[in-house]
Order: C-alpha cells, then structure tokens, then sequence
C-alpha cells in the first residue's frame, strides 16, 4: 500500500486541499489510537495547522489535564472541554485532534459533525493496551488500572458513538506513515463518494 500511495500522494493531497477548503479535519477516538501523532503528519502533509484540545486546554489553564480530573472532577473537564470544542473556527483549515472521551457526548459531537470532516481512528483493544503499557508514566490515572478490563469497557461504551464520525479509519499496526497515507487515502475516497468534489 506505500508504495502505491507515495507514488502518488502529492495528487492525493492537491485533491484534498483543492475539494477540502475552509473546512478543519477533526481526529476523534480512544486514547492512544495516534490521533495527535497521526493529525500532525497530516497537517505537515497538507500544509495545514494542527490542534490538540487537550494540549490547548493545558496551555490556557496551566494545568495537566489529570490534575483538573482529580482536583475538579470530570464534569468540570467535560465543561472546559466543550466550551474548547465551541471555539473551533469553522471556517479554518486547521487538522483538530480531540480528546478520547470528547466525541461521546452528543453536545460535542453533534458540534464537530457540522463543522467539520471527523474521521474516527478505530484501533482493537489489544493494540490500545500495548502502547498504553509503554507509555504509562505519562497517564498517571491508569498507573492502578486494571488496563484490559478498563479498555475493553470503554471500547464497548464509546465505540456506538465514535462511529457516528463521519468516516472510520481502522488503525491496528500500521506505522505512523501507513497510517497517515491511509487517512490521505480514505478523505480522498470519502469526497469522491459523497459527491462533494469538483475538478481540479
């Protein structure tokens, strides 16, 4: 499959760019699913900017978002968060990578459908949880979590909605690259069958 894309990617991603315009891409799904890794490639790709919700969170309230979980609770999150998700410019090229549990309340979702192209990385269980034990350290709320039961959960829960994103893109072992050229691969294929193109 790279071989194939990277032959031709620049045609791909003029096509994006050209069908695509004042429009931001919106990467929604669990934690650890890439989103942020995966929305800054494609930024780069398209020449766009990139966005991370919970990153600009931490940089307007100078607080980690763990800290607002356990010294505010989650429905103080869940408000700061929605209140991120009702700034986004909806007329910008901006790639926006949102939090896990953003996109599983319909006040949230019902926002970034509109305003956006949301593309909703799917990644199974067993994939999530390695690169959850390799990354640990920096999610202090998992340190004491049983991580198979606690994903396996969430993934039951929050998939029914993830789903309502306007396109999924299975996410399970690609490399970064793969995976970038994958989601070049799947908006282009979304445009064309959704009739929303134009010529170029």
């Amino acid at each position: 499959m790279n071989k194939i894309i990277n032959k031709d990617l620049n045609e791909v991603i003029n096509y994006i760019n050209f069908n695509l315009k004042h429009k931001p891409i919106i990467i929604v799904g669990m934690m650890a699913t890439g989103k942020s890794a995966i929305g800054r490639m494609l930024a780069k790709s398209l020449n766009r900017n990139f966005f991370d919700i919970d990153q600009n969170i931490e940089d307007r309230y100078h607080i980690k978002i763990y800290e607002i979980f356990e010294k505010y609770g989650e429905e103080k999150f869940r408000d700061i968060e929605h209140e991120e998700i009702k700034k986004i410019d909806s007329k910008s090229n901006n790639i926006i990578s949102t939090g896990g549990g953003a996109f599983t309340f319909k006040r949230n979702y019902s926002i970034l459908n509109k305003i956006g192209l949301t593309i909703w990385l799917n990644t199974n269980q067993k994939t999530i949880i390695k690169r959850l034990k390799k990354n640990i350290n920096n999610r202090p709320l998992l340190k004491d979590v049983d991580l198979e039961t606690y994903v396996g959960s969430l993934l039951i829960k929050r998939s029914p909605l993830y789903s309502k994103a306007n396109l999924t893109v299975i996410s399970n072992n690609y490399s970064k690259i793969e995976m970038r050229n994958k989601v070049l691969l799947e908006i282009k294929k979304y445009l064309v069958e959704n009739n929303n193109v134009k010529n170029y």
